[in-house]
């Protein structure tokens, strides 16, 4: 890769974006016989779409040291914010809920 993807947002975007994608992967193998509404309602009644969530993030473990591999530091950097704003909003999640 190129230095001129060093750069926080690229970071922050792929770490935003790949937990996502692998929960559309995750519909498609799973729940394709759903539509994208049925399935994120079906998720959220049983509350585990923020545990389906965090457990995509694990990819970003992946993005990650991809970036810092090819010396993008910057880059690995913003995965790091992302997944920590990710982790962030499951921490908020959860003690709203009174369950941490």
């Amino acid at each position: 890769m190129t230095k001129k993807f060093d750069k926080i947002w690229v970071g922050t975007l792929a770490g935003i974006v790949l937990p996502f994608i692998v929960m559309g992967i995750v519909y498609f193998s799973s729940y394709g016989y759903l539509t994208v509404p049925q399935f994120l309602r079906k998720m959220v009644f049983a509350s585990i779409i923020l545990k389906l969530l965090s457990l995509c993030a694990v990819i970003n473990l992946g993005a990650f040291f991809l970036f810092y591999r090819a010396e993008l530091d910057k880059a690995a950097k913003g995965v790091i914010l992302a997944t920590m704003v990710l982790a962030f909003v499951v921490v908020v999640d959860k003690f709203m809920k009174g369950s941490l």
